[in-house]
């Protein structure tokens, strides 16, 4: 399939299907051979040790803020780490819409967000992250805490066609880099995406007022959307580091009755 593909982009098109090729070839970029396009790494204490880490730093985790991937036999950890993806060739979240040509159920169309998160832990596809896990306070004290998503270091302009999407309790929400000079919008968000909260600041999520033996269900996905402008040969042999860590900024005393508002 990817050798069609890739045949198509680079055949003389006549004008009228040249849009159409234009989108397919954004979705043959070959990278079987290229592991650095796929590697989703995130830095922990200055040493890559997994493709995604989820983490809470050590003086929240002795609070009692953990994490968890098993519901039924539940192991507390400061850090959880997700399986590599071994494929990166593009996927996207717009079939059946009129933003693709392609239509649902099609092999590069990403799956929903029930399927994703109905498997606990790693849930990967062939072009896809997906990990599914649980965020628990085991305190004594309710806190606020905000999860952080970072880019680290990204090569070949990998960040501007890669998509982050978080889906909490059953919510979703995709994030990615506003349009580049290649969008149809430069400077505007991209298509069903929040805008990156910085520079290089993915996003930034409150959880307001948790409460001992409260959980939360986090999945997170990641993939390079195939209908961005940016996904094509220029990102070829590059990637990005992420950094994603949950922190308490506020601790309630015991007297203080927390509210979500």
């Amino acid at each position: 399939m990817a050798r069609q593909k890739t045949k198509l982009a680079e055949r003389v098109i006549i004008a009228s299907r040249a849009s159409r090729v234009a989108k397919l070839s954004r979705f043959g970029i070959i990278v079987s051979a290229l592991l650095t396009f796929v590697v989703f790494a995130i830095s922990f204490y200055g040493e890559v040790v997994g493709n995604f880490t989820f983490r809470v730093s050590r003086r929240d985790f002795q609070a009692g803020i953990s994490l968890y991937n098993d519901p039924d036999n539940p192991v507390f950890s400061p850090r959880l780490n997700a399986e590599k993806v071994t494929n990166a060739d593009a996927m996207t979240q717009f079939c059946g819409t009129e933003d693709s040509h392609f239509d649902i159920g099609e092999a590069v169309c990403l799956p929903s967000d029930a399927e994703v998160s109905s498997v606990n832990g790693s849930n990967n596809g062939q072009s896809y992250l997906a990990y599914t896990f649980y965020l628990t306070n085991q305190g004594t004290s309710a806190v606020d805490l905000k999860a952080t998503a970072t880019l680290i270091s990204a090569t070949r302009g990998a960040e501007e066609a890669i998509r982050l999407r978080l889906i909490v309790n059953d919510e979703g929400t995709t994030y990615a880099k506003v349009q580049s000079q290649r969008g149809k919008n430069p400077g505007e968000p991209e298509p069903k995406t929040v805008p990156w909260s910085g520079e290089y600041e993915i996003l930034n999520v409150k959880f307001p007022a948790f409460k001992p033996n409260d959980v939360i269900k986090i999945t997170v996905m990641l993939w390079y959307e195939g209908e961005d402008p940016d996904h094509n040969n220029d990102i070829i042999g590059g990637g990005v580091k992420m950094d994603m860590e949950f922190n308490v900024t506020y601790v309630y005393d015991d007297d203080e009755l927390p509210t979500t508002t």
